[in-house]
């Protein structure tokens, strides 16, 4: 793997990253390819294993069967990423979020580098933030440079609002700490077409939203409206 495919992959993963699992069940691999013919680059996949969160989602086989031609986003909300890390690397995952919160959290992101250095391929480690986690909390995790931090603004394990303004707040701070050339910096939760302006004006390089999108009168006009919006304020 050269440093420049790393550098290419990093670039290619800024925009709005699409949650896939808020398309149709039954379609989601027609609705993936629908979203790249709109323009989207980057398909989310939130995987759930029902101890970590709640809810239970698919495994790296999904991430593989849907064959789309985009940045292939995998979040992991799982209890030991670890675990898990080299069967999503092998099924072309091209981001892996651990969760700060997660048992191991620190061996999987040098699992996910090592993994990759092994295949022979870029993928970009993420660490996730959710609401009560300062960036204190995770100091010892963002002193391994992660290549993305996932800022969540609700926690799913809970029934609690997202709080848009404090992970704005947090995603701000961050951008001031590690400045133009850090790692990309991501928002996830609560992004709707009557949030995405104040969630864009604090300059993500990416936005995580699925059913404001899919689950829309018209999913491509909203799509593109969020792009937009993210385009127009990021500068």
């Amino acid at each position: 793997m050269t440093t420049d495919s790393h550098d290419l992959l990093k670039s290619a993963s800024r925009g709005i990253s699409l949650g896939l699992f808020a398309a149709d069940v039954g379609n989601m691999r027609a609705s993936a390819k629908e979203a790249v013919a709109w323009g989207c680059n980057i398909l989310h996949f939130d995987i759930m294993d029902g101890v970590f969160v709640p809810q239970l989602t698919g495994g790296a086989d999904f991430v593989n069967a849907i064959d789309a031609d985009a940045v292939c986003d995998v979040h992991l909300m799982v209890e030991n990423p670890g675990q898990h890390i080299a069967s999503f690397v092998a099924k072309g995952a091209d981001i892996i979020t651990v969760h700060a919160e997660a048992k191991g959290a620190a061996k999987a992101m040098v699992a996910i580098r090592e993994t990759a250095d092994a295949a022979g391929r870029p993928v970009l480690v993420g660490l996730g933030l959710m609401p009560q986690t300062s960036i204190e909390d995770a100091r010892e995790l963002l002193d391994l440079n992660p290549d993305m931090v996932l800022v969540l603004s609700l926690d799913p394990r809970t029934k609690n609002p997202p709080n848009i303004g404090a992970a704005c707040a947090k995603l701000v701070t961050l951008r001031k700490e590690f400045g133009p050339n850090g790692p990309i910096l991501a928002f996830d939760g609560g992004v709707t077409l009557s949030s995405i302006d104040e969630i864009a004006g604090c300059k993500p390089d990416m936005i995580v939203s699925g059913s404001a999108v899919f689950r829309a009168d018209n999913p491509q006009n909203s799509f593109n409206t969020m792009a937009k919006a993210l385009k127009s304020l990021q500068k």
